[in-house]
């Protein structure tokens, strides 16, 4: 039996279900999430589905996150969808249901829950998804909208196909393009910026940091970031900017949160860089990771450590 065939079992034998992402979620973990939710809706209408975690401005658009007691949790079926370690996990009830299920496109370095679907290097876990439907065709339905919600989650994840794309990436969004959803609108949703963030964006090109090895960095502190009130979530913007100068071939932000540590997002253009991530706290994708610095010693430790690896790539 397939994992896949495994999980739809699981599905269908469940009465409810509650489908959990990753914490600070981009537009793959609420793709997947809202994706999967209408594809059991639309393909089990009898069946009792909730989208859990903490609601973020920037997911709004796609819908809101429920509130639901510890006791609806009883004899649930619980799916985790983008989210690669346990402790990431938004809101950590995953664990009270009867079974749990993780879907994922990182590396399965944690292989939590009952039953796992992990396909590392697949663009996207929204991706993932449609080939579920895909593979179930026979006996599943995907609704208009739940077709633009994996839509928005692979546009995202592939920073709009700049990154992990591959034939089986377009081919999936030539069929989702087949369903009545308005994806202009989607890739202007998501490709638009306040005014108060295109001055940050002028902040960020004024004081990034660019080594010789070829390595952009910029170090955002809660003074910075109170100077423009982006709210939550609000800087996922800043990550491809750095990347957008021709000179750069690793590029990261360090972002302090309230408890003074770092956040870390690592990305590059060829060069291997979760190693990096893995080194503090992270981990991910091998162009696309994130990590946890906890003071700005060791963010200098992995500005070091990615000069060593871009200076390896020149010998």
């Amino acid at each position: 039996m397939t994992a896949q065939t495994a999980i739809l079992a699981q599905i269908k034998a469940a009465d409810t279900i509650i489908i959990h992402r990753h914490q600070r979620p981009d537009p793959d973990a609420f793709g997947a999430q809202f994706g999967l939710a209408e594809l059991i809706k639309s393909s089990y209408p009898n069946k009792r589905v909730h989208v859990v975690g903490k609601s973020f401005p920037s997911g709004e658009w796609m819908g809101a996150m429920e509130d639901i007691a510890d006791d609806i949790y009883r004899d649930a079926l619980v799916i985790v969808v983008d989210t690669a370690n346990s402790p990431r996990v938004d809101d950590q009830r995953y664990d009270l249901g009867h079974t749990l299920i993780k879907i994922d496109h990182h590396p399965n370095d944690e292989p939590y829950g009952d039953y796992n679907w992990v396909v590392e290097g697949a663009s996207s876990t929204s991706a993932l998804i449609f080939d579920f439907y895909r593979t179930f065709k026979d006996e599943m339905k995907l609704s208009d909208a739940g077709a633009s919600y994996l839509y928005a989650g692979i546009v995202g994840d592939t920073g709009r196909f700049l990154y992990a794309t591959t034939s089986d990436t377009m081919s999936v969004v030539s069929d989702l393009m087949t369903f009545n959803f308005d994806w202009f609108k989607i890739n202007q949703q998501m490709d638009t910026i306040s005014p108060v963030a295109a001055q940050m964006s002028g902040y960020v090109y004024n004081h990034m940091t660019i080594t010789e090895e070829g390595f952009n960095y910029i170090i955002l502190t809660k003074e910075i970031l109170e100077q423009f009130d982006l709210g939550d979530f609000g800087t996922s913007f800043v990550v491809p900017l750095l990347g957008k100068i021709n000179t750069v071939k690793v590029w990261a932000v360090f972002q302090e949160d309230d408890d003074g540590t770092f956040r870390v997002r690592l990305r590059a253009r060829n060069t291997v860089i979760n190693g990096i991530a893995k080194n503090h706290g992270g981990g991910g994708h091998a162009f696309a990771s994130g990590a946890k610095a906890k003071d700005i010693d060791e963010i200098n430790d992995i500005v070091a450590e990615a000069n060593a690896v871009l200076r390896k790539e020149t010998n």
